[in-house]
């Protein structure tokens, strides 16, 4: 048990930047939706900060929403082992990231990201969202060519990972990609994107992070002819004449116009996925309004196709999340579509693997909390 005290005073600068780099890409919804996405910081040669599963960005602090990891164990294990050697990856990854779990005294008990692996092998500091904009590259068909044009006057390296279940395959994969765009370029990348996933960035502070983060997106979003002003202010407020906590509608014009006038089916939004939060945030929890029929049990979003309106029944947080992901999979879809390219979907082997894994449905009953 680490003391606290002496682990948040010896380490304070650092934690506040991590702090600060969380609050400030966490408080976007084109950045993140929900608990997606998550952060690190390596606070000395052997710990690291992350973010907790199934936490918001927004919501850490020097005191909440991370874990502490020894990452030189974790760092050691995926630098030094061949995978194919290992009879089960995901579970031998998993075993080896909780026993590198360090409790701080004061600080609760939480399970770590589940992508914690990758973070151990990367810069001191690691920002990692789910950005609209990055995400009209890693879910476009052209998408690793049309990064490579967007990303080519920066003053760092990228690469572009195939898609990989999350875990352990996707930190060797990561690996992988890294050594590769090293031997390539003679730098090891500063921007990853993930193919149906997501952007990472790291770096040696908190603020080559961030602007390095918010320039990758600028550019991606450019070579789809949007910026972040396309962007609506996503919002949900309590429904009328409810005070509970529980009844929520939607407060975004932007949501309601495309229900009215996009072409979807209840399939395009909880089905057909681009990317695993898509799936955990909005699988079996969405149903469309039909004339006459009723809601099945279980739903806590419905969608009216006909008025645009958009009702929850559930928390705050809850409702925001699946408010900030219907916004995301609609603008996403119709900008690569708008830009003349293809939507590259989840294959199905990859949607069951999400849907029944232990890992998201542990932060599928956080999101819910």
């Amino acid at each position: 048990m680490i003391d606290n005290q002496t682990f948040t005073q010896r380490h304070a600068s650092r934690l506040d930047d991590f702090v600060r780099m969380s609050r400030l890409a966490g408080g976007a919804s084109d950045y993140v939706q929900g608990g997606g996405g998550n952060t690190s910081c390596k606070v000395d040669d052997t710990l690291m900060a992350i973010k907790a599963s199934g936490f918001r960005l927004d919501q850490i602090g020097q005191d909440q929403a991370y874990a502490v990891l020894d990452f030189q164990s974790l760092r050691q294990f995926y630098l030094g082992t061949d995978p194919r050697d290992l009879a089960d990856i995901e579970q031998e990854g998993s075993a080896r990231a909780k026993a590198s779990i360090r409790l701080v005294d004061g600080l609760p008990a939480l399970r770590p990201s589940v992508e914690a692996g990758f973070h151990a092998i990367l810069d001191t500091f690691v920002l990692h969202t789910h950005p609209v904009y990055a995400n009209l590259a890693t879910c476009a068909a052209q998408g690793p060519a049309i990064a490579a044009a967007a990303l080519a006057d920066l003053p760092v390296s990228h690469a572009f990972v195939p898609y990989i279940n999350p875990g352990a395959q996707l930190t060797f994969a990561i690996r992988q990609a890294i050594g590769e765009t090293e031997a390539k370029t003679g730098r090891k990348p500063a921007i990853l994107l993930m193919q149906n996933h997501g952007l990472v960035v790291t770096g040696p502070d908190a603020d080559t992070c961030l602007n390095l983060h918010e320039e990758a997106n600028r550019c991606l979003a450019a070579a789809f002819g949007v910026s972040r002003q396309d962007w609506p202010a996503v919002e949900v407020r309590p429904e009328s004449g409810q005070d509970d906590g529980q009844h929520w509608v939607s407060a975004t014009p932007w949501l309601g116009r495309q229900l009215q006038t996009r072409s979807w089916d209840h399939d395009f939004f909880a089905v057909q996925s681009l990317y695993p939060d898509q799936l955990v945030f909005l699988g079996g929890k969405i149903a469309v309004l039909e004339p006459g029929a009723p809601v099945p049990e279980g739903i806590v979003c419905t969608l009216d196709r006909a008025s645009g309106e958009v009702r929850y029944r559930c928390g705050f947080n809850e409702a925001r999340t699946i408010e900030e992901t219907l916004c995301a999979v609609l603008f996403i879809t119709q900008t690569i579509q708008q830009a003349g390219h293809t939507v590259r979907l989840m294959s199905e082997d990859n949607r069951s693997f999400i849907s029944n894994w232990e890992s998201e449905k542990y932060r599928k009953s956080i999101t819910a909390q």
